[in-house]
């Protein structure tokens, strides 16, 4: 079955997190669609719980933290504002 409608939740564009120099992510895009299931699969120690700490902004806790790159979240059209 093909899917025509599908709609991006998240987009995730050219990941690189860095914990001082060590580098935890490396170039990472991907997108994150609306009423879909997404798993992130690897080893130990791959930056998968890292990558899960991008969305809800916990890595802005840890100290000496860098993260380049673009995340997007979309808005669904009951969540815009309206003037």
């Amino acid at each position: 079955m093909t899917e025509t409608n599908i709609k991006e939740k998240f987009t995730v564009e050219n990941l690189e997190v860095f914990y001082d120099d060590f580098r935890a992510i490396k170039n990472v895009s991907l997108a994150i669609h609306e009423n879909a299931i997404t798993s992130i699969i690897g080893p130990s120690g791959c930056g998968k719980s890292t990558f899960l700490r991008i969305f809800n902004r916990m890595n802005d806790l840890i100290p000496n933290v860098t993260i380049n790159g673009d995340i997007q979240k979309k808005a669904s059209p009951s969540a815009q504002l309206t003037s």
